[in-house]
């Protein structure tokens, strides 16, 4: 369960940062490292495959062994999150509401949030344009960020960089495929059953 929590979460980041009507359709193997401090102590790493149209995400992971499909629905009015779960024909839904802003993106992102052009450097052999992310959360303090825009592929964000108590998050992409997608691929199968966590008790 904390592997789907993780995935889950990196998901709602992804669609943060991968997702933006200026950016044409694309695939993408994506790889995400995890490690301690700046040196980047203990790395884990971890793939997925992520499809992206517009403001549309959709992520799909192996999580032990059983294949989990993530897609986010920032074009809607009420931004929609949908887990797939391929092997039992069911899936998930989250609405965007209290704990959603506009674009389907945490509310934390829009307080202050800021993109700053800072150069143009290669990024495994790709030219792109680097930027720094800034943004304050909930509490107050104030994040960061690195994203490294791949020109030759409409501004895809090839990279991206955060560090968060301690921990480095990567976040790169490799095979990027600019094509027209398939909105299908960003819906339900009409053959899928929706299914409704039980909701938590108060104290829990």
């Amino acid at each position: 369960m904390k592997y789907i929590q993780f995935w889950l979460t990196l998901f709602i980041l992804a669609s943060a940062f991968f997702t933006s009507p200026a950016i044409a359709d694309y695939s993408a193997d994506q790889f995400v490292t995890i490690s301690q401090g700046e040196i980047g102590g203990n790395p884990r790493i971890f793939s997925a495959k992520i499809y992206s149209q517009n403001k549309k995400l959709r992520m799909e992971v192996v999580i032990a062994g059983r294949r989990s499909i993530n897609i986010s629905r920032g074009d809607k009015q009420t931004p929609i999150f949908w887990t797939l779960m391929p092997d039992e024909k069911m899936y998930m839904e989250s609405i965007g509401g209290p704990n959603a802003g506009p674009g389907g993106l945490p509310p934390e992102m829009h307080q202050d949030y800021e993109k700053t052009f800072l150069t143009k450097e290669p990024v495994a052999g790709i030219m792109t344009n680097k930027f720094r992310l800034s943004w304050k959360e909930k509490d107050g303090t104030r994040k960061s960020g690195l994203v490294w825009e791949a020109i030759e592929f409409e501004n895809a964000p090839i990279r991206q960089e955060f560090f968060n108590n301690n921990e480095h998050l990567l976040l790169q992409l490799a095979n990027i495929k600019v094509k027209k997608l398939d909105p299908a691929l960003f819906e339900v199968p009409p053959d899928y059953k929706k299914i409704t966590l039980p909701a938590k008790k108060p104290g829990k």
